[in-house]
């Protein structure tokens, strides 16, 4: 689990101790900074047995004064299993519907959204795919790059990658979207 809003001067031991009225805990560590030991305000913990975590979301819970904030963690082995993908550099040529076709073969489709350009009518060279199945998505994934109407174009697990920001927040200086704005 993952235990937010700690006060800063929760120790493992204290936390272990309150959690341990819910079940048996295998592991239980407070983040701390590296270079200060301070603690971060939040830990993890790991239960013995799963239906222990149900026991603790099932109410509020307050320690050392503050209100805390548990919540089922996500392994990051499964955080990075999803049904959408992120497709950029899309051709000027591509269409809804050749867009569909084009990640169809890789299985069944439950969207396929070109992201429009509401002044223009034209997509904006990206879009997202989802998919029925996990397993579509790596087949699309072992497969890159794609090519669309001889052009390359790249698919990435959804949400969109940290290196392409400037395709879903304003930039400060000018309140456009990117380059072609």
């Amino acid at each position: 689990m993952f235990i937010g809003g700690l006060n800063w001067d929760t120790t493992d031991d204290t936390l272990k101790l309150y959690f341990e009225q819910f079940g048996k805990i295998t592991h239980c560590t407070i983040m701390r900074d590296a270079e200060s030991g301070r603690s971060r305000g939040f830990a993890f913990l790991t239960f013995e047995d799963p239906a222990s975590v149900n026991a603790v979301m099932a109410r509020e819970h307050h320690l050392d004064g503050k209100t805390i904030d548990p919540k089922r963690a996500i392994p990051r082995s499964d955080a990075n299993k999803t049904d959408k993908l992120f497709v950029r550099a899309l051709p000027a040529t591509c269409t809804q519907e050749s867009f569909r076709a084009y990640w169809r073969a890789f299985g069944n489709i439950t969207d396929a959204t070109l992201m429009m350009d509401k002044e223009t009518g034209r997509h904006r060279g990206f879009g997202f795919v989802n998919y029925e199945a996990k397993d579509s998505v790596e087949k699309v994934l072992a497969g890159g790059p794609h090519y669309m109407d001889g052009q390359m174009s790249r698919a990435f697990l959804a949400p969109l990658p940290p290196f392409f920001p400037f395709l879903s927040f304003p930039c400060s200086r000018t309140g456009k979207r990117g380059p072609r704005d």
